[in-house]
């Protein structure tokens, strides 16, 4: 069984830390250099999870709708230097309610 490796991609000092971890890390400061990143990696299909920085997550999100719905690699969106912007549960909100028909984490 073919194993998948773990990449994180955002701003240097988000995605440094995850390189003690053993996980593949991609620095990375503007839109278009993120989005053939990703989807170089995702096109590898090397990958399992690939975090994203959400300070990049906006710049990402058409490819996201693209690949969005590929089994693998998960896309996780993870706090920027910023902290949360509001994208992950936003894409969470999209993947449930596409999955079941309604949005259940509405207030």
């Amino acid at each position: 069984m073919p194993t998948h490796k773990i990449a994180a991609v955002g701003e240097e000092d988000i995605v440094l830390g995850f390189k003690a971890l053993g996980i593949e890390t991609f620095p990375v400061t503007d839109g278009d250099t993120t989005v053939k990143l990703l989807e170089q990696l995702i096109n590898s299909q090397e990958y399992g999870i690939i975090f994203v920085s959400e300070s990049m997550a906006e710049k990402v999100e058409g490819l996201m709708a693209e690949y969005g719905a590929l089994p693998l690699p998960s896309v996780v969106y993870i706090p920027g230097t910023q902290g949360g912007q509001g994208f992950a549960m936003a894409r969470i909100r999209r993947i449930i309610e596409r999955a079941v028909g309604a949005d259940i984490l509405s207030k």
